[in-house]
């Protein structure tokens, strides 16, 4: 009797400790999405995966990206310009962290695939002092260099195109003008638009200064833009785009990048906005900087040819995105 009384009772736990697991079991597979479908309304790229399996989105995964890469592609360094196409970043996919974050996504989710860079061999960031009048080829992207060394009526009308217009610019800013005009650098900056450097005067070409006057003319620059700011440029681009190997070797001393173009508005010279917009439109590519300065045409010119540059398909970006390596084209987004 006292063997089958714990034999009974052995059994009697056992089956207890059974349904414990078998409820355990479906309580964390409701919860836990490596054992339960995919929730309700979400998506992987626009393809609906709700209720798949694990094992289902796996294979829809692997056989969308299992093979994908999107190689990096090297800076160009030309030595007889002294001059630098920046790099940009290659991708490959992360299938697990992907599939993991499609299973555990919330209803109505959007998902996108986990990317990992692949960084190029050679960047920009090997030749400092190299100058940069474009960004690369590959990105569907642009950017508006505004050169203001005087005046200060056309100033707010640009920033209000931009805005309108959702497109960005970048203002570099002759020191001389800046100090004069500190509210207005402010409010450049607080509506979100860059401010770079000019250098401090236009009155010279600063091939013309010694290396000590040209030093300290982009840090008085630089004082004035953080000052306003609260940000020192980045970035220089010469008066009359003039350049030599030492005026380049002392930018990039300052921590400074020079930046030059690769269409030019030539606005100063009015030459009239149809001359403006077929001279920009005509020769707009990938990765452009776009020259002009604050004048009555060109805030026509901004009006009239901004909406026509973004039907082409290009984004018109700040400098710093424009030569910014991290870029996935829009079609694999």
């Amino acid at each position: 009797m006292f063997i089958l009384f714990i034999s009974s009772r052995t059994k009697i736990i056992s089956f207890l400790l059974l349904l414990i697991v078998i409820g355990a079991f479906f309580l964390i597979s409701s919860f836990n999405p490596r054992f339960s479908g995919v929730e309700p309304g979400v998506s992987f790229l626009g393809q609906n995966m709700s209720g798949l399996t694990r094992e289902e989105v796996t294979e829809r995964v692997n056989a969308r990206f299992g093979e994908w890469l999107l190689s990096p592609v090297d800076a160009v360094y030309n030595p007889d310009l002294n001059s630098i196409i920046p790099e940009l970043w290659g991708y490959e996919v992360n299938l697990q962290e992907t599939i993991n974050n499609i299973m555990s996504a919330a209803p109505d989710e959007d998902v996108f695939p986990f990317y990992e860079p692949i960084l190029p061999d050679i960047t920009i960031k090997d030749y400092p002092w190299a100058y940069i009048d474009r960004g690369n080829p590959k990105k569907k992207e642009i950017a508006l260099m505004i050169n203001v060394a005087w005046g200060t009526e056309f100033i707010v009308p640009i920033l209000d195109i931009l805005a309108a217009e959702e497109a960005y610019g970048t203002f570099f800013v002759v020191g001389k003008w800046a100090g004069k005009n500190m509210d207005l650098l402010k409010d450049i900056d607080r509506r979100g638009y860059p401010i770079e450097s000019h250098g401090h005067t236009d009155s010279v070409v600063y091939t013309e200064l010694s290396p000590e006057e040209a030093e300290n003319g982009l840090q008085e620059v630089n004082r004035i833009v953080e000052t306003a700011t609260g940000q020192e440029p980045l970035y220089f681009t010469p008066h009359k785009g003039e350049y030599s190997e030492l005026v380049l070797e002392i930018v990039s001393r300052q921590g400074m990048r020079t930046v030059l173009w690769s269409i030019d508005t030539v606005d100063w010279m009015s030459p009239g906005v149809p001359k403006m917009k077929s001279k920009v439109l005509d020769n707009l590519h990938e990765g452009a900087i776009v020259l002009m300065h604050p004048t009555e045409d060109t805030v026509t010119f901004l009006k009239e040819t901004i909406p026509e540059i973004k039907n082409r398909g290009f984004n018109i970006v700040t400098i710093s995105q424009l030569l910014n390596p991290q870029y996935l084209p829009a079609e694999i987004e």
